[in-house]
């Protein structure tokens, strides 16, 4: 018919020309002698000795065939034509060729290892062919595939394990199977069962027949049965697919893959490749399974075995679920939600006889930590060693997993000893899980103990193994031991990744080395390393401890040019750099951001947030903290929860919190929530005694230390004249009054000041375009202004070593003469500060001066101020002033013409008194709506008069002066913070040991509480 064929040549031996079978009994496993390793067992029961050649074979042809003989790189391959009339049997001798109008079309070949479909075949050939010639083959190919000679030698019997599953062979010849089982080998990753696990251990796995991709066993040639019943319905004109059946191939668990991945997802898995299933057997199937999950579509896997399940069991395809696709799909299980499923499919699986094996232990112990579910873990491993099941090093590393979670890391590091017990090779992945449990323990000292252990065993660490010893001393601040893990890998050459360079680089912002985190990150670049989130967010958290908000901003933007997205990490430690940096409307923008993106902020975010606003010191940054705590308190932060029980004889609440401004926002609240309670239930609904405790998180970026919040909250309370106690009770800050005396204290005008900002409706009002907006302007504003006044301070400085001795020390007697003038001229205030300013300006001058006219140069100085500070018209006569002070005219006029000579006619000063309100503004102390928080002003003359009586504020700048004034009082007041962050960036006065600011608020408090 002119249908081609395959030649392949012999190269190694000449083959017998004997029976087919004879011929594979007489070939090497390998197939050497087909000049292709495996050909004898890739086409089982498809050789045919040509007539063409004494030392070739014949393959019948088809597309199938010829590409996988293609893959296989054959040495010598020829086609030549066969005719039907080649089909012959001669004594043990068979010469065997297919028409290609009967049976080419069906592969012919594998009839001789299925009886059942030659006997179909032939019955059909038999009964719907005329041609004599045609059915004499049919009953010669089915005498082949009968014949007992050709199955093989029966006594050898890997024969008949190439050729047919032992459940049909033992059936038909009794014989003894082979004492080894075979293994099943899947490539690539399906060499893998659960967790890694090799689903080919010959101590575990059953029989099954040797996986190429021509064995056939029972399930396949039911396949084919059920493929040759639709072929025989396929009338003249239709092809295969239009009378109902599945196109005419070999399915294989590419093609099934393929035909499900193409599926709508509302279309059935189930329609589409039923048919297919026939042809896999069960370690095909869980390939299958496993692809699909792999894949993405889980729910396809499911959807396909929970049908498999739903068959009774008397059905073909029933067995497939049996010990390796139940351990497949229990393996999938990976949430809590799918903890129960995997539970009932263990139950299943002993409900219908199969028993468990270690990799189904296993995969239900990594379920179990997928689910969280550690105890459980346990009691699957216990079990296991109950049922008399030996765990192998995938058992023990998930074990040591367990132990990673519970925080077990004594028993984590016995793993290893058990394994060298039981003779066991530890991998180097079980030796950085270990590592990892010392890690989190915090144990670096056993970390590195076990890191020599593994290297004394011979097994290289990984990069991982050096990440993960990196990590346990930056957790513990030891960045230079660190280092020394980092410089130890670099000698023994091992490749320093991303996930090393971004533990190192984490390891440093803990430890507060934000510049060897720099350097660290120049030196990742050099090596063409490149950064990912993890390492931006652990720079970023470095610059903000290092208090270097500039190089986060930085960081932050060339992270986003280079694609990376920011998560919640990143602008949580963005928002910690810019509270660290005083930046509030930064830190609200990036909040706003941060909430734009979908990031929802943790604790840690909201606790920085309000710590930069409340430090700030501006009052409408305050309002924006107390509206964000609102918001948080309805989403869950913040909430302050009450104790009611009726035997207690204490009203107690609590709260969580852990930066100074959170805690002081929070507490305003409560006691505003007080306030209300007392008004709406009265003094019967507090009980004896009134308690409060705010505890703080386990672990947050933004936590502070509890002493530096436990004086604040001292302050605040102090300064407001409250009776609660602060105290630490338990690591815990804990507030106590007895009720009585805190309801009378509720009803003061003290504690309406003190709560004003908490109990105002404008809280509610207040916008953030709004809040930018003023506060932008008042910050440029009050900027300028202060430049004007460092130049002018800049200018004047005061020597005190030339100042007058006589007149120093008078100081006090000049400054109340001062205002005994100033009140007679009715001068303000101001213009009295600036006269004296003039007054220490000329004192300082040098010049010999007698010291009793030094009253005659005070009232010059101050005429002087006035024409600077006052209206021309509110300025006194030589006449008026002659008569208050009894200094004649010309004595003033003169002086005032010789104190503008001595100054180069610059009358330019700026007082203490000046550049205080210059502070008040900046903190938003002008806003009208506003002026029931302003508790400074009325006690502010008293100490800036005070102040003016010291000698030792005269060599001082006004600047510093007018801060250290503003801290006393904020102090005194219990206002939080004392010196404003704002104004401390303003100004660049910081209360540091050993500053100016800190010696004049030292000088100022002693001089008041003297």
């Amino acid at each position: 018919a002119g249908q081609r064929c395959i030649i392949i040549k012999s190269q190694a031996e000449l083959w017998p020309r004997n029976t087919m079978n004879t011929a594979r009994a007489a070939a090497p496993r390998s197939g050497a002698g087909l000049g292709s390793p495996g050909l004898a067992e890739s086409f089982p029961a498809m050789l045919v000795p040509s007539t063409s050649a004494s030392d070739s074979w014949a393959l019948p042809s088809s597309d199938l065939i010829t590409t996988e003989l293609e893959s296989m790189s054959l040495v010598d391959t020829t086609f030549v034509p066969l005719h039907s009339s080649n089909i012959h049997s001669s004594g043990s001798h068979v010469y065997k060729s297919f028409d290609v109008h009967s049976v080419h079309h069906a592969s012919a070949p594998v009839l001789l290892e299925n009886q059942e479909l030659a006997r179909d075949l032939c019955d059909s050939t038999l009964s719907s062919c005329s041609d004599n010639t045609f059915k004499d083959s049919a009953i010669n190919l089915f005498s082949i595939a009968s014949t007992p000679d050709n199955v093989g030698s029966r006594s050898d019997p890997t024969v008949a394990e190439y050729l047919e599953p032992p459940s049909r062979l033992a059936q038909r010849h009794p014989f003894q199977l082979p004492t080894q089982p075979a293994r099943v080998a899947l490539s690539g990753e399906d060499k893998a069962g659960p967790s890694g696990t090799s689903i080919s251990d010959p101590a575990t796995a059953s029989w099954r027949p040797r996986d190429s991709p021509r064995a056939r066993d029972k399930q396949r040639g039911q396949g084919y049965r059920k493929l040759w019943q639709q072929v025989t319905k396929v009338s003249k004109g239709q092809k295969l697919h239009e009378s109902g059946g599945l196109p005419f191939s070999d399915m294989t668990v590419e093609d099934l893959l393929r035909i499900i991945m193409r599926l709508a997802p509302q279309d059935s898995s189930i329609e589409a490749i039923e048919q297919g299933l026939y042809y896999l057997d069960s370690s095909a199937l869980a390939a299958l399974l496993k692809e699909l999950a792999k894949q993405g579509h889980i729910k396809r896997s499911v959807e396909i075995f929970d049908w498999l399940r739903s068959l009774e069991t008397t059905h073909e395809l029933a067995p497939l679920c049996d010990l390796y696709t139940y351990t497949t799909m229990i393996s999938q299980c990976g949430s809590h939600q799918q903890l129960r499923r995997a539970l009932e499919l263990v139950a299943e699986m002993r409900s219908r006889g199969i028993q468990c094996n270690v990799h189904t232990y296993s995969a239900l112990m990594n379920v179990c930590i997928k689910a969280n579910e550690l105890d459980l873990a346990s009691d699957v491993y216990q079990q296991m060693l109950d049922e008399g099941c030996v765990p192998n090093l995938v058992t023990y590393n998930i074990l040591i997993d367990v132990y990673v979670k519970k925080g077990q890391w004594e028993q984590a590091v016995g793993i290893l000893d058990t394994l060298e017990r039981q003779g066991i090779q530890a991998e180097v992945r079980t030796y950085n899980t270990v590592i990892s449990a010392c890690n989190k323990g915090g144990q670096p000292e056993q970390a590195l103990k076990v890191y020599d252990k593994m290297l004394a065993a011979g097994i290289k660490p990984s990069a991982t193994t050096y990440t993960a010893l990196i990590s346990a001393y930056g957790k513990r601040g030891m960045v230079e031991k660190a280092m020394e893990i980092f410089q130890d890998m670099i000698r023994r050459g091992c490749e320093r990744n991303v996930i090393t360079y971004s533990s190192l680089i984490s390891a440093c912002e803990k430890a507060g080395r934000w510049e060897l985190a720099l350097d660290l990150f120049n030196k990742m670049h050099r090596e063409n390393c490149k950064p990912n989130v993890v390492t931006y967010n652990s720079l970023i958290a470095a610059c903000a401890h290092g208090g270097h908000w500039e190089k986060a901003c930085e960081f932050m933007e060339q992270m986003q040019r280079q694609g990376f997205k920011p998560d919640s990490i990143t602008y949580g430690a963005l928002i910690m750099a810019y509270e660290k940096g005083g930046q509030w409307r930064r830190a609200l923008k990036a909040f706003e951001a941060m909430q734009a993106q979908g990031c929802h902020p943790d604790g840690s975010v909201i606790n920085s947030l309000m710590e930069v606003l409340w430090q700030s010191g501006v009052t409408l940054a305050q309002v924006k903290a107390l509206q964000l705590w609102s918001l948080a308190n309805k989403n869950g932060q913040f909430r302050i929860y009450t104790n009611t029980r009726s035997e207690s004889d204490c009203l107690q609440y609590s709260t969580l919190a852990f930066t100074v401004g959170a805690v002081i926002v929070t507490l305003l609240r409560w006691l505003a929530e007080l306030r209300s309670k007392l008004v709406k239930d009265g003094p019967g609904a507090f009980r004896s005694k009134i308690m409060f405790t705010l505890h703080k998180s386990k672990q947050a970026r933004s936590e502070q230390p509890l002493a530096a919040i436990q004086e604040a909250v001292s302050a605040l309370l102090v300064g407001g004249g409250s009776p609660l106690l602060v105290q630490v009770l338990d690591n815990t800050l804990a507030l106590e009054a007895p009720s009585s005396a805190l309801i009378a204290w509720l009803k003061t005008p003290a504690f309406a000041e003190l709560t004003f900002l908490a109990q105002g409706s404008h809280v509610k009002k207040m916008t953030l375009d709004a809040l930018f907006g003023e506060d932008v302007a008042v910050a440029a504003r009050c900027t300028e202004a202060f430049a004007a006044v460092r130049r002018v301070e800049d200018a004047r400085l005061i020597n005190l070593a030339l100042y007058n001795p006589a007149v120093l020390q008078q100081r006090a007697q000049v400054a109340q003469l001062a205002l005994k003038y100033s009140a007679a001229f009715g001068f303000k205030e101001d213009t009295m500060y600036d006269g004296l300013q003039l007054f220490d300006m000329v004192m300082s001058r040098g010049m010999a001066i007698n010291a009793n006219i030094w009253p005659l140069y005070l009232c010059a100085c101050l005429l002087l101020a006035a024409h600077q500070g006052e209206a021309p018209n509110s300025w006194p006569t030589y006449d008026q002033v002659s008569l208050l002070t009894g200094f004649g005219s010309e004595a003033l006029s003169s002086l005032e013409r010789s104190i503008l000579l001595s100054l180069n006619n610059d009358l330019s000063c700026i007082s203490a008194a000046r550049v205080i309100q210059l502070y008040l503004e900046r903190l938003g102390h002008y806003l009208p709506e506003f002026k029931g928080a302003d508790r400074i002003s009325p006690d502010l003359p008293a100490i800036q008069f005070k102040t003016a009586c010291s000698p030792l504020s005269i060599g001082m700048r006004p600047s510093v002066v007018a801060a250290g004034m503003l801290v006393v009082v904020r102090r005194m007041k219990g206002l939080v913070p004392a010196w404003p962050m704002s104004l401390q960036i303003m100004t660049t006065h910081t209360l540091a040991p050993g500053t100016e600011l800190s010696q004049c608020v030292g000088h100022l408090e002693a001089l008041l509480h003297g």
